[in-house]
């Protein structure tokens, strides 16, 4: 960061005056955004010769020797519009040098194709940029005029050019580019347009390993929450503040799982850009931690630090949150004759009953023919020997080989994932995101899950928790259920038809105005669902700069 605070005690902002701006150089006053002491330096003029010409949507300056123009740099023309004055506000997109000589052969005649040689006079050439407009005050549709003076943009220019003005509830997630090094202030979004007002989710693609998706994210995350303490802390009185229920579901490492701790990375560097974004203590995101429950036993999985979670679910649970469906592979659930052994399966072992404003509620059966997932494979197994008991009622309708299939993938999904799903009777701690606290996100770890399959049962299982409780007669005014999830293409896989994908495709269509909130990424956007990708109102692609 080049910029230095005023010793006034007025921040000009951002802009680096000193790197743009020269001795006795016209400027002109920002105070109408900045305050009195603010000033930018001319850059240069707009031209607009034959074949540059400048439309609406973009012109060309011309850029003195001595003047620094960069590519990414925010620019302000001064020009007219008929009559009346108008501000451009524009974005450099590319600087070039042009030279007096009409072709690469002039410029090598020109030191006889000798590098080597020295010349008395320079060859008089000019920079010039093209910008790209962004928008102008007043909003009207025509190009600057030729020689209109062009202006280094400040940082509440900036915040103009890019509407930020008039955002209704700006929170800022990082700082505008302005050229190499330099930045021209906070770069907001609207929340109205995040969190479902006007628009819902938050969609980021980058590179693995180099485009920090994660870091976004959970940084993103945290400002959000930030931002409802300050609502909440602004207006106590207001029962109808918003608030959040976070769920950070960790796919890959366990990175994640050091929220609550400074980065070792973190420098004075790192503070200075926080504080330019407006918070001057940044600090480490208090959250809750939880685990897949160990196999035989009632602690979470070794995950490198204590205070851990387990979470595991029961066949009543699973039974009770409908989602026993979910356990099983696409191609066992588009089999008509497996899907209708599945549903006489649940209607043998499910009580339903009408909770209060009409909500159905799901629990085991007094008389079920099992209570645990031990007890359903021991039945089975029952059935499906040479001397089936007469209690068994599944081999008149079904076909043999439908139920020794039914059989099998259940024994091997409950054996493989017996931490997670727990053989017996009250041996589970069901995760449960309708339970959390409000404004402190929980990590729910699913890189200790071997199963790809598994991993997405779990997220769907916790989606949908929150897709009911936002969508039945509970649902509070003001929540949100914020999912940051990485590697979208695995749960929600562009062209696939099951039920999960469907279920993320839902809450990313139709459940922003209920509160429930995506913050994705991927490395590929192309490969995740369409309706996903297309539905989320801010989308981010973040690189390391070179």
């Amino acid at each position: 960061m080049t910029d230095q605070p005023d010793p006034s005690g007025t921040e000009p902002g951002p802009v680096a005056v000193d790197a743009v701006g020269g001795a006795g150089l016209p400027t002109h006053d920002a105070a109408a955004v900045e305050g009195p002491s603010t000033v930018a330096p001319l850059l240069g003029r707009v031209g607009a010769p034959r074949g540059a010409e400048a439309t609406s949507e973009e012109f060309h300056i011309w850029v003195p020797d001595h003047i620094l123009a960069e590519k990414t740099q925010l620019v302000k023309a001064q020009s007219v519009a008929g009559t009346t004055p108008v501000a451009v506000y524009g974005l450099v997109t590319e600087v070039r040098r042009r030279s007096r000589r009409a072709d690469i052969l002039e410029e090598s005649d020109r030191y006889d194709n000798t590098p080597e040689a020295s010349l008395a006079l320079t060859s008089g050439g000019v920079t010039h940029a093209s910008v790209r407009v962004l928008a102008s005050d007043p909003a009207v549709l025509t190009p600057p005029r030729e020689e209109s003076p062009v202006f280094a943009a400040t940082a509440g220019e900036a915040q103009a050019a890019y509407g930020m003005v008039e955002m209704r509830a700006p929170v800022a997630l990082g700082l505008i580019r302005n050229g190499g090094e330099r930045t021209a202030g906070p770069a907001m979004v609207d929340l109205d347009y995040l969190l479902g007002a006007l628009g819902g989710h938050l969609n980021v693609t980058g590179i693995a390993g180099v485009g920090t998706k994660s870091s976004f994210l959970t940084s993103t995350l945290a400002l959000i929450l930030a931002s409802f303490a300050a609502t909440a802390a602004a207006h106590p009185a207001v029962a109808d503040n918003p608030q959040a229920r976070a769920i950070v579901l960790n796919v890959k490492g366990l990175d994640l799982f050091w929220l609550d701790h400074w980065s070792q990375a973190f420098t004075a560097a790192d503070a200075a850009m926080w504080a330019e974004m407006g918070d001057a203590e940044p600090r480490p995101l208090p959250a809750s931690f939880c685990a897949p429950q160990m196999p035989g036993g009632s602690e979470a999985v070794p995950v490198g630090r204590s205070g851990v979670l387990p979470y595991s679910w029961s066949l009543g649970d699973i039974l009770g949150q409908d989602v026993l469906n979910l356990l099983f592979a696409d191609s066992d659930r588009d089999d008509d004759n497996f899907a209708l052994l599945l549903a006489d399966v649940e209607r043998l072992l499910v009580h339903e009953d009408l909770g209060a404003g009409g909500t159905v509620r799901r629990s085991l059966r007094p008389d079920a023919v099992a209570r645990s997932f031990r007890g359903l494979l021991d039945w089975f197994e029952a059935g499906l020997s040479d001397h089936p008991p007469t209690t068994w009622t599944l081999s008149g309708p079904h076909h043999p080989a439908t139920l020794r299939r039914f059989y099998r993938r259940l024994r091997r999904i409950v054996y493989e994932d017996v931490g997670v799903l727990r053989m017996e009777e009250g041996d589970a701690n069901p995760l449960d995101v309708r339970q959390l606290p409000t404004n402190r996100p929980a990590v729910v770890d699913l890189s200790s899950l071997a199963d790809p399959h598994l991993q997405r049962f779990v997220v769907a299982t916790l989606v949908k928790q929150a897709a009911d409780d936002q969508t039945g007669p509970a649902a509070l005014r003001g929540m949100h259920y914020l999912f940051v999830l990485d590697e979208l293409n695995r749960f929600a896989p562009k062209g696939a038809s099951d039920p999960i994908t469907k279920l993320i495709e839902l809450v990313a269509a139709e459940l922003r105005s209920r509160g429930v909130i995506l913050l994705g990424a991927q490395q590929q956007a192309s490969l995740v669902s369409v309706r996903v990708i297309e539905n989320a109102a801010i989308r981010v692609l973040v690189a390391r700069q070179p």
